[in-house]
């Protein structure tokens, strides 16, 4: 009732073919089923992805990875230039560190991930590229 209330007041429609339930591992079968067949909505989630997103965050460190992953592959290309410093600061500071953001409006990325990512950018910044000696 409540999503026809929705519907209603918002003058939009569900579309039950895009739509998908999420139920705790703990719930019963039977109230699944019940659920699915009040809902009308056949498909059942847990691991998927919604605009580049889990849909559920459990695990906070797992499922956080790709942002991690995505940071690294893009320092990985960085590597293979010779960049000034002024380059580099650039690179950190409009990609690297607005890969996180859209992630970080939505969900708590806990302090670790945040330490994480930070430690890739930082040896990226004071990597040995140019036969200097690095100091952090």
């Amino acid at each position: 009732s409540l999503l026809h209330v929705y519907e209603e007041c918002s003058g939009q429609m569900i579309n039950k073919d895009k739509s998908a339930v999420m139920f705790s591992p703990n719930t019963d079968s039977n109230v699944k089923e019940e659920m699915i067949r009040v809902l009308q909505i056949e498909k059942e989630t847990m691991n998927e992805r919604y605009l580049g997103l889990p849909v559920y965050v459990g695990g906070k460190n797992k499922v956080f990875q790709f942002l991690k992953e995505k940071i690294w592959q893009r320092i990985q290309g960085w590597k293979e230039k010779l960049l000034s410093k002024a380059s580099k600061e650039i690179l950190i500071k409009a990609v690297a560190q607005a890969i996180p953001t859209y992630a970080m409006a939505s969900f708590d990325i806990t302090k670790g991930v945040c330490e994480q990512i930070s430690s890739m950018t930082c040896r990226y910044w004071w990597s040995n590229q140019d036969k200097e000696r690095k100091m952090h």
